[in-house]
């Protein structure tokens, strides 16, 4: 039987699983219709707004450890949940007072990120508790991560036939909505245990200075844990160029079409197959337990560059007529990369480290995706003018895949230890 069913045949994992398919799905609405709204409003000044959440999600993710400590992981992430509702709903009630503006967007777009950079580390360090032994944490991250990449395959399909019934300012309600239903899945959950139902040892008090360098004072300590954030961090940020503003770089650029698609038809073709590699990996390194952790994580790596830098190489190939079709393969096995490494890293930290050290390790993680993203948005800028998107999108995969060479021939048994 795989992992999935018998976990979703349990209370407690299926409940966590139905609040994160609320979320994600009501999130993924919002994401869009919140950059539709404002490049409505405010036109190329729009651009703005994703640097800005990024911006939030690092100051949050590294102040937090201040007093996270202080709740429980499935007291934050209700009461984040039932927060992140308010804000959410937030300018479809000023926009019926005042008219629709770009700062009321912008405000709510940061405080949803801010209340999310809270929600994810609780999330993360909630599974060992949700899973209950060791053996299970890593079937209770393929499935979560499955479903959130499930939602940012199938929204904007969703968004696609809600926008000929309902206006887009209205997308922000349902999210609203999903963030209600999300709080109440969650508390529908009861009280999380210990990992193998051990005895919560009363935790000393821990100084402010101590409590903000936490994450990083582990990852100086721990070799593994260092090397793993750093290539992840290191990955994120080529994949932000190359997939994230990549794909859609590639065909505004190129004036990419195939299959009776064109323009963001073409760019939700690669994005859809992308993620459909994306998704189907998760079943797989769900029951996967590989004798060599760390060569079976950098190869995810491998798989991840290599297929990307081959997506622009139809152009100089192949006839036009093959271009998306091929492209569109090559994003494919390029999405399968991805849970390779993640997936383990997760179940790696969730199961060597417990209590406010993986919260903390995991809100450095965080920072560090947001400090990556930043920094590619801000390099991409420059090489989609200055190369072209595609020889940038070459050279993205190629580091990638570089970086995961590396750590598959150097250090096959990180994460073994």
């Amino acid at each position: 039987m795989h992992p999935f069913i018998e976990l979703l045949r349990e209370r407690r994992t299926a409940c966590l699983w139905a609040g994160l398919a609320f979320s994600g799905f009501g999130s993924e609405l919002n994401r869009m219709a919140v950059l539709w709204l404002a490049i409505e409003v405010a036109g190329s000044s729009a651009s703005l707004l994703p640097l800005a959440q990024h911006a939030v999600v690092l100051v949050v993710s590294l102040g937090a450890g201040l007093f996270a400590h202080r709740l429980s992981p499935r007291a934050t992430m209700i009461g984040t949940d039932l927060v992140s509702a308010l804000v959410a709903v937030l300018p479809v009630v000023l926009a019926g007072i005042y008219g629709l503006t770009l700062w009321s967007l912008v405000a709510s777009a940061m405080a949803l990120a801010a209340l999310s950079a809270l929600f994810q580390p609780a999330l993360l360090s909630s599974i060992p508790h949700v899973a209950g032994t060791k053996e299970r944490v890593q079937g209770v991250n393929a499935l979560l991560d499955a479903t959130t990449r499930l939602s940012r395959l199938t929204g904007p399909f969703a968004a696609g036939l809600l926008a000929a019934v309902l206006p887009v300012l209205h997308f922000l309600t349902v999210n609203a909505v999903s963030f209600l239903a999300s709080a109440w899945a969650v508390a529908a959950m009861g009280k999380l245990g210990k990992l193998g139902e051990r005895p919560a040892a009363p935790a000393p008090p821990v100084p402010v200075s101590r409590r903000l360098m936490q994450g990083a004072t582990l990852m100086v300590r721990h070799k593994d844990i260092r090397l793993l954030l750093l290539a992840n961090t290191a990955v994120l940020a080529a994949w932000t160029i190359g997939v994230s503003l990549g794909l859609p770089f590639l065909v505004a650029q190129t004036g990419l079409s195939g299959l009776g698609l064109s323009g963001l038809g073409a760019v939700a073709a690669l994005v859809a197959a992308y993620g459909a590699g994306d998704f189907l990996s998760n079943f797989w390194v769900a029951a996967h337990r590989p004798a060599r952790l760390g060569r079976f994580m950098f190869n995810g790596y491998v798989v991840l560059g290599g297929a990307l830098a081959v997506v622009p190489l139809p152009f100089w190939l192949l006839p036009q007529a093959a271009w998306l079709p091929s492209m569109m393969a090559a994003a494919f096995v390029s999405g399968l990369g991805g849970p390779m490494f993640f997936i383990p890293m997760m179940t790696f930290l969730q199961t060597r480290l417990e209590g406010a050290e993986l919260a903390s390790i995991i809100r450095l993680r965080l920072a560090l995706t947001a400090a990556a993203m930043m920094a590619g948005a801000g390099l991409g800028a420059l090489l989609f003018g200055g190369l072209g998107a595609a020889v940038t999108v070459v050279m993205a995969g190629g580091l990638i895949a570089l970086v995961g060479a590396w750590g598959s021939l150097w250090h096959p048994d990180v994460g073994n230890s």
